[in-house]
């Protein structure tokens, strides 16, 4: 009888399960970079980061979707817009000092963010100041496509500039 055979016979199934388990495939864990605690706080803001701008494109997927359908007012746009503006508000706090692609964790962002600031400060006020207009002129119906392409089209111009293509 072999040493597997043997303890297989012994051990309960449930026992001989967790053993399995714990010796997993036998391939070995894939090396992750050790953070130190100020790296692991960037790691953090990359991952907010990363789900609020999920959230963007679901408020404008939802805005989009309502106009297609004709619906400029209803409360899903109402919603959606002030979410934009929220966001808007708050995304300058999302990118600090070293939370690009050096830090070594999952993002679209590129490099130029912090090298061309000043363009990407523009490119932020841009959309900051797009959605403000649309959130201002949330109350016409007739004017919110108008504000929304805009909107749109300043998100475009710093992703086509700041934003990693899809891998």
């Amino acid at each position: 009888m072999t040493v597997l055979g043997s303890i297989c016979r012994t051990l309960p199934a449930g026992m001989l399960v967790a053993v399995l388990v714990a010796c997993g495939t036998g391939e070995p864990e894939p090396a992750t970079k050790s953070l130190s605690p100020e790296e692991q706080a960037l790691a953090d803001i990359v991952k907010m980061r990363r789900a609020n701008f999920k959230d963007l494109g679901a408020a404008f997927k939802a805005i989009g979707d309502e106009l297609k359908a004709g619906r400029p007012s209803s409360t899903t746009v109402v919603f959606s817009i002030k979410s934009l503006n929220q966001y808007a508000r708050d995304m300058e706090n999302w990118f600090p000092e070293g939370s690009g692609p050096e830090l070594g964790v999952k993002t679209d962002a590129k490099s130029e963010i912090w090298s061309d600031d000043a363009e990407f400060a523009q490119a932020m006020a841009n959309f900051k100041a797009a959605v403000s207009d649309l959130t201002n002129d949330a109350e016409d119906p007739a004017t919110i496509p108008i504000r929304f392409q805009s909107a749109g089209k300043t998100c475009k111009a710093c992703h086509d500039q700041f934003r990693e293509e899809d891998r």
